[in-house]
């Protein structure tokens, strides 16, 4: 690492159970100019400005500062603490690229509120201490004390990596202190009904050293399956099924992707850190399971997770319906999170394939241009005139929620976003997500690595690595698994080298100052077909180019009269690369489809009918832009899966 190392969120203190490791943050840095790059200072300088404003403007703040007070008059859901923990630790992520006064103002602020708020023994929730006064440690399924505690020691973490200077490390581990001693001695455990406290608890012993933490955590963890979680008060209107708390199973035993999207996600993170920590294999063979279930036949084409909107849940394998895709943000991010852990632990590459999946699409796309508006959902498809009945079904991007968890989660995971980007073991360095930027590292072997990259990925596929320091080491470069040709040369020398079994091209070498390396991934768009089990999607065909899924909306029918929801791509033609400007984003790669609309003549009533009675217009075309963009412009139809001309 480097002289002075600032740790990212996922630093493992056991060094036999991982294939590799993660870099420090200030190992890597993105250039303003790459996508990740320029998203990262985006966050830090409109999204998460954004955050400050809404927990001022909704009281979530308030609700710290007021507690056992006159003034006290709680606002939010029963759990909006989490929501203030968790912008705090984007803004203190975020501290390391980009700071002002503005915002060092709000966090010294914040911490006051807390600190103020927190009892004598530890204990910090505005609800519990201000509103259900005597229900403390008795709701575990849904009071999310456990949850609400474990966002704010992340926070803790975030400003003692990043900022060494840690008020709030000191508040976090008072209350963890508390939660030790409550529940980790015999017949004293519970578990949260929505998981996040235990991944925090075991990263707080890897900042702290301190093995309570990491006992405590395991026993929470492997605590799990016996359907022990209940409520004292059951608020009658929340799903109480063992399996949307996470507790209907044994960890060692799920392989199946089941309940709750997030809480699923979060749970698996944290057994993957226990993972790390004690090399239990029983664990990972699990979860690579899980994952495969969960990958392989319930994840959506654009990586979004869950398919009901009842219980924001996974449903059967293949239930996949698009204009009812759930796919909520916080899964997705959850979901990256998780397969980083897999990644790490196994140097499998289909888990950077996934991670790349989610991030240039699903999560890319809960974000407006302005950085300040966000989905809660990401379906697949919105009909023209769609009727929303929550917000959480809007179909436009929001500036805010009822249930406010996507957008600091956005903040949090964009602000690390160089976390991700390669790792390393002993004498092996692996690049795993490609943009522009640098890295400046030292292996465990005492090797050096510099590298510069110049990339416009994930545009296309050309990535131009400038070697900055001379070492020797094994340089892991991914193929993805879209990727169905390459070229690689190294000063100019090609080499016909192919990945190995891991999904990595392997270069050993005594590296010089100097080298450079031309690496071509070539991206060609294609259409794909869904599984035959997919019913939503069947008869359909979605559009690739890399590892970004594109859809086509309103915005870009060109023909009068005529509705996206129409239309069907002839996907025989070829398809033409062109441009489409979006505000904010600039020009933005395009790809022109052809086809034609497809409608029910206007004197047809009943919809069911044999023959159909339907006008096909002339040929037409339809630009695709990237998922990622889409409602940005005008407010319309859009759908990524499209019917193929029959």
């Amino acid at each position: 690492m480097s002289e002075i190392g600032i740790l990212g969120p996922v630093s493992p203190v056991a060094k036999d159970f991982s294939k590799s490791l993660p870099l420090a943050l200030n190992e890597v840095t993105l250039s303003e100019k790459g996508d990740l790059g320029g998203w990262q200072i985006h966050n830090a300088k409109t999204t998460i400005p954004h955050l400050i404003d809404n927990l001022i403007s909704t009281g979530a703040l308030a609700n710290l500062q007021d507690v056992g007070t006159p003034k006290f008059k709680f606002r939010g859901m029963w759990f909006s603490d989490s929501d203030v923990h968790k912008s705090l630790e984007a803004l203190c992520w975020s501290q390391y690229l980009y700071s002002d006064t503005a915002q060092k103002d709000f966090l010294k602020k914040a911490t006051a509120a807390i600190a103020y708020a927190q009892e004598e023994d530890g204990y910090v929730n505005s609800y519990f201490q201000g509103v259900k006064t005597n229900q403390r440690w008795s709701n575990f399924g849904w009071g999310h004390e456990l949850y609400t505690a474990g966002h704010l020691i992340q926070a803790a973490i975030a400003e003692s990596r990043v900022l060494k200077d840690a008020p709030l490390m000191t508040i976090a581990t008072k209350f963890a202190d508390l939660l030790v001693s409550k529940f980790s001695a015999p017949g004293s455990l519970q578990m949260c009904g929505h998981p996040e406290i235990e991944t925090a608890l075991i990263e707080l012993y890897r900042e702290t050293k301190n093995d309570s933490y990491l006992d405590l955590a395991e026993k929470m963890i492997l605590g799990r399956g016996f359907s022990k979680i209940s409520n004292k008060e059951d608020p009658g209107f929340m799903p109480s099924a063992s399996s949307y708390m996470q507790d209907h199973i044994n960890v060692h035993e799920a392989t199946t992707a089941v309940g709750h999207s997030v809480r699923q996600l979060y749970l698996n993170a944290a057994v993957m850190d226990l993972y790390a920590e004690k090399g239990d294999a029983g664990l990972l063979k699990a979860q690579e399971a899980m994952w495969e279930d969960m990958v392989y036949t319930k994840m959506y084409v654009t990586g979004g997770l869950g398919s009901r909107h009842k219980d924001e849940a996974f449903g059967d394998s293949f239930e996949l319906p698009n204009d009812r895709a759930y796919a909520e943000t916080c899964a997705s991010i959850a979901n990256f999170m998780w397969s980083w852990r897999l990644l790490l632990a196994t140097g499998k590459s289909r888990y950077a394939d996934v991670m790349e999946l989610s991030l240039y699409n699903n999560i890319a796309g809960s974000v407006s241009s302005d950085g300040c508006k966000f989905f809660y959902s990401n379906p697949l498809q919105y009909r023209t005139g769609h009727f929303t009945a929550f917000d959480t079904d809007a179909s436009e991007r929001l500036s805010w929620y009822t249930c406010s968890c996507c957008p600091p989660n956005i903040g949090r995971i964009v602000a690390t976003l160089q976390h991700y980007i390669a790792s390393t073991k002993n004498d092996a360095f692996a690049l795993h997500l490609y943009t522009e930027g640098s890295i400046n590292a030292i292996l465990a072997s005492g090797a050096k690595v510099g590298l510069e990259i110049s990339t416009e990925y994930p545009k296309n596929g050309v990535v131009k690595i400038a070697v900055t320091e001379t070492g020797t080491y094994t340089l892991q470069l991914r193929i993805p698994d879209w990727c169905k040709d390459h070229s690689l040369s190294v000063n100019g020398t090609e080499l016909s080298e192919k990945a190995d079994l891991l999904g990595y091209i392997n270069i050993s070498r005594d590296w010089v100052s100097g080298d450079f390396i031309d690496f071509d991934l070539k991206m060609t768009a294609e259409f794909l077909k869904p599984h035959p089990r997919i019913d939503a999607a069947r008869g359909c065909v979605s559009l690739r180019k890399g590892p970004v899924i594109f859809a086509i909306e309103q915005a870009d029918v060109k023909d009068d009269g005529y509705f996206v929801d129409d239309f069907n791509v002839d996907s025989n033609a070829d398809i033409r690369e062109t441009e489409v400007l979006i505000n904010g984003f600039g020009n933005v790669l395009a790809l022109e489809l052809s086809g034609h609309f497809e409608t029910f003549v206007k004197s047809a009533t009943y919809p069911y009918v044999n023959p159909l009675p339907v006008e096909q217009s002339p040929k037409s075309f339809i630009t695709a832009i990237p998922y990622s963009r889409w409602g940005n412009r005008i407010k319309g139809g859009m759908r990524v899966w499209i019917p193929a001309q029959r």
